[in-house]
């Protein structure tokens, strides 16, 4: 793979910047020079401090809205969900700025690599911000005409292949449903079309960050201590 083709996608970071530091200094050791986040950088844990790691890197990043950011935007967060959603607390956590930067990420990104036409969105091909696509999920349903398709949400990694598209579901960088311990992310080569899912320790990460906030939903710290025998990707050692 060239260092200069290689680009880092990742998603679903939920509050949890470090673990979002994390992942992009993982990505730029695996030789990314651009990246994409794929949305839900708000939401379960009340922290906007991923959206200031995403603003320092300016030009190197794009993203695109996830749907916990439309809600919070909306303010159609069920009362239900508010107490695992915390939506209330990561808008009053927002200044103007940061409102502005997350109503201006759009809905896809679509770009032409050498490899060819890639697609990004937070849900799934046929509904971008809700949707959710499992590493079980029949794929035959999605039509698409790009060549690769980069998806979070589900926080479940995947890489599959159907009809001559390739579906990478990056999984979380910084809330995991699989592994509690491993963050996800993937790699892309513009030029070959090669991806991997790269999995890295983020326990102390999360614990710094979990440390700053005063409560979070018993069933989202349920999570991070999950230890399943098998995981999707490869893991990475500094």
């Amino acid at each position: 793979m060239g260092t200069q083709s290689m680009m880092g996608v990742l998603s679903d970071a939920h509050g949890n910047w470090p673990a979002f530091d994390r992942s992009i200094s993982v990505l730029k050791q695996l030789g990314a020079t651009k990246f994409v986040f794929l949305g839900d950088a708000l939401g379960y844990l009340p922290d906007s401090g991923v959206l200031d790691s995403i603003e320092a890197l300016g030009e190197q990043i794009a993203c695109v809205r996830g749907n916990h950011e439309d809600m919070i935007l909306k303010a159609t967060t069920k009362p239900a969900s508010e107490s695992m959603y915390q939506h209330q607390k990561c808008r009053q956590a927002l200044n103007d700025r940061q409102l502005s930067t997350i109503n201006a990420w759009p809905f896809m990104l679509q770009l032409d690599v050498t490899a060819g036409k890639v697609f990004f969105v937070h849900g799934s091909p046929d509904d971008k911000t809700y949707g959710y696509v499992y590493p079980d999920t029949d794929l035959d349903v999605f039509q698409t005409e790009c060549d690769y398709v980069f998806m979070g949400n589900t926080h479940r990694p995947f890489i599959r292949d159907c009809v001559g598209v390739t579906y990478i579901n990056v999984g979380s960088c910084g809330l995991p449903r699989d592994h509690g311990a491993l963050g996800s992310v993937a790699l892309f080569d513009e030029v070959s079309g090669a991806s991997r899912i790269v999995r890295f320790d983020i326990q102390e990460e999360t614990r710094r960050c979990l440390s700053g906030i005063a409560a979070v939903h018993p069933d989202v710290v349920g999570l991070f201590a999950r230890r399943p025998a098998h995981y999707e990707g490869e893991l990475f050692v500094d």
